[in-house]
């Protein structure tokens, strides 16, 4: 977290003050933490309906409203899907077809029951989860950008390890942040740069399994439509004046086929995107930009 014109005993308030909300937060919605709601929901809501914590709530009903935004390609009921994937990668193999069909009858938006009349959750099918991975730091991002604001910070940098990123204000030496998207085989080269104002940038890509008999990568990111994990390396880069939107938009775009992507950010505002594909040829992987948006 960069401040910008702030002293330095403010300055060590605020950071105080971000990490206690930041670690409120991660109790709120990982699923690692046992104790936690997200673990809580997970255990019991195929048994019984589960009230959660309002806050909560609301989280997952702007889930729900981004996965019919985003046509079913924004979906946190995914994790039975990623984590079969990962068990046959570590052994160097790919699942059944017959494991894929089998476990993705655990996933899918729909098969999660939100009551509205008693704010409870259920759910439809044995073993199914929640996972908002690809939610929660652009939840937690654009809540702490909304805290520094209202303490008179003007220009700030935020970043969440670099794959979720917001600015406040301008730079101190120009009209905008300049945010490069690096190349991931030369971490040091970039591909292209965001030049962000008062805005929030995500990247959501693949990175390779050790999976024997694959004949391309597969990536974490798994296509809701499919049940199977999108190929190749790629990447998407996608900036909003909303970081929970970049958030949801970097990976539902990703999954999307290029020709519905228009489609479904005609229903967001102020959107810029980048994709970029890394091509096999013998000096390695040559990234180029595959597809944009808004520029």
């Amino acid at each position: 977290m960069v401040l910008v014109g702030i002293d330095s005993d403010k300055t060590e308030a605020l950071a105080a003050g971000v990490e206690r909300d930041l670690r409120a937060y991660e109790r709120l919605m990982s699923r690692f933490d046992a104790e936690g709601p997200i673990s809580e929901l997970n255990r019991q809501a195929r048994e019984s309906a589960v009230r959660p914590p309002r806050e909560l709530w609301e989280i997952l009903l702007l889930c729900r409203d981004y996965w019919k935004r985003t046509r079913g390609a924004f979906d946190i009921t995914l994790w039975p899907l990623n984590q079969l994937w990962r068990e046959h990668s570590d052994r160097g193999e790919k699942p059944t077809e017959d494991a894929i069909e089998q476990v993705a009858r655990r996933a899918g938006f729909e098969r999660l029951h939100l009551n509205e009349t008693d704010r409870t959750i259920r759910f439809e099918s044995e073993g199914m989860s929640i996972d908002l991975g690809g939610f929660g730091k652009g939840f937690a991002l654009e809540r702490v950008a909304g805290i520094l604001r209202t303490q008179g910070v003007e220009r700030a940098f935020l970043s969440f390890g670099e794959s979720s990123i917001a600015v406040l204000g301008s730079h101190p030496h120009g009209p905008a942040w300049p945010v490069g998207i690096a190349d991931m085989f030369q971490p040091s080269e970039t591909v292209h740069t965001f030049h962000l104002r008062d805005a929030s940038l995500s990247t959501s890509g693949t990175s390779p399994y050790n999976c024997m008999g694959c004949e391309r990568a597969l990536g974490q990111v798994i296509d809701p439509r499919t049940g199977r994990p999108i190929e190749g390396y790629r990447s998407m880069s996608v900036a909003s004046p909303s970081g929970i939107e970049a958030e949801v938009l970097s990976t539902a775009l990703l999954v999307t086929p290029e020709q519905e992507r228009a489609a479904i950010l005609s229903g967001f505002s102020d959107v810029s995107a980048v994709e970029i594909v890394y091509d096999s040829s013998a000096a390695g992987f040559v990234p180029r930009i595959e597809w944009h948006y808004g520029f």
